[in-house]
């Protein structure tokens, strides 16, 4: 029997098992599904799950209610944990290199894959970003950065014949479309110049501390950074990190190690997470090792504003706008800036303009990620100045 029948009649078997397997459990998964829906949160994928959709005419009419039960349903389904990895390992046994949106990549690397734009909130984003500058030209120093992802910097990772969006080509959309109102950096070519070292963990999404460092290095003279610490202590953290593309992709056993940039100053800080009545002495969790998201070492996850007080010489106080990869980067910011302001859109519901004067702020920052940002709603809603 040649190599060719022998893989066909082996698809052939693996596919009736797998009709054969969800036939047999199809009734007790309806039955669990039921006795199960108030599962909130998949500690495993590290996201919100979807509720039962609620039943009106309006929802009916608008087909919204279908398209919430088919999520519903998919979510809460019976044991999902454990189909997502007996449905990684079929598709690997059928050759497949992709499991629920992310690349199974070379050398062990889980890559996800990159996002289209949600073009209607993508243009109000890049418009609300552009009047924002031009609102506070000459006043502050603004600059952006986009971090283009793994699947564009690591694209020698990827298995071959893998379908990906341009992510270059958005990010030249991006500068193209905000214009002279702001420094527009891409670290495109930065970063691919490191692309061989441990720049993105290999089971999550976000960025390792040595490629925000990379980042951070290559951003200084666009912040006004003539004399950064470019000496630091590292730390490891953890060597156990499972990220979320592990979690999508019931990739399982694969484990990172996250690092710890301390800069070699005798800076001191203070880190106030503002509502919230909470100050510490560090940005570090160390609370955030015993969970499923290790990441949120770094800050303790995304807040809407964080006020980081530093003992630097200097006057310069700098608002960062964000997404969860600025979290790692702010470790390099430290020691150079009096104070720090972090918000994140997506929770901060204050006036951004009255926060920039009362504060004095003199340096802005942009940071995101390209597939958060091309997908984001919220940044628009944050920086339109109140009427």
């Amino acid at each position: 029997m040649d190599r060719k029948t022998q893989q066909k009649q082996k698809n052939r078997f693996i596919r009736i098992t797998t009709l054969v397997l969800f036939a047999a459990i199809i009734i007790l998964a309806d039955i669990f599904l039921l006795a199960d829906h108030n599962r909130q949160f998949s500690e495993r994928e590290n996201r919100v799950l979807a509720k039962p959709p609620v039943l009106t005419a309006s929802n009916i009419i608008s087909g919204k209610y279908m398209t919430k039960a088919e999520s519903f349903v998919s979510d809460q389904f019976f044991l999902r944990d454990g189909w997502i990895t007996y449905k990684l390992n079929t598709d690997k046994l059928l050759g497949k290199k992709e499991s629920n949106g992310v690349y199974l990549g070379k050398q062990g690397y889980l890559i996800e894959q990159a996002k289209k734009p949600a073009e209607e909130d993508f243009e109000r984003n890049l418009d609300a970003i552009r009047d924002f500058a031009l609102r506070h030209a000459g006043d502050q120093n603004i600059v952006m950065t986009v971090i283009p992802n793994a699947v564009c910097v690591l694209r020698h990772l990827l298995p071959p014949g893998a379908p990906s969006i341009d992510q270059e080509e958005i990010l030249r959309k991006i500068s193209d479309t905000l214009g002279s109102g702001l420094h527009f950096v891409d670290l495109t070519q930065d970063l691919m110049a490191h692309r061989t070292e441990y720049i993105f963990y290999k089971s999550d999404h976000h960025w390792t501390s040595l490629g925000a460092r990379y980042a951070f290095e290559a951003l200084c003279p666009s912040l006004g950074i003539t004399d950064p610490v470019l000496s630091y202590t590292k730390y490891e953290a953890t060597d156990r990190f499972s990220g979320t593309l592990a979690s999508a992709s019931g990739a399982s056993n694969v484990r990172d190690v996250i690092d710890l940039y301390v800069p070699d100053s005798d800076i001191q800080y203070v880190v106030e997470y503002v509502g919230e009545s909470r100050k510490t002495a560090t940005m570090y969790s160390s609370s955030a090792l015993d969970t499923n998201n290790q990441y949120e070492v770094f800050l303790g996850g995304n807040h809407p504003l964080i006020r980081i007080r530093t003992t630097a010489a200097n006057k310069k106080n700098l608002l960062l706008i964000k997404d969860s990869y600025a979290n790692a980067f702010v470790q390099f910011l430290l020691p150079h800036f009096g104070s720090i302001y972090i918000v994140d859109p997506r929770y901060y519901s204050d006036d951004l303009d009255q926060l920039v004067t009362t504060s004095e702020i003199t340096d802005i920052l942009f940071l995101y990620n390209v597939n958060t940002f091309v997908e984001d709603n919220s940044i628009a809603g944050a920086l339109t100045a109140e009427s």
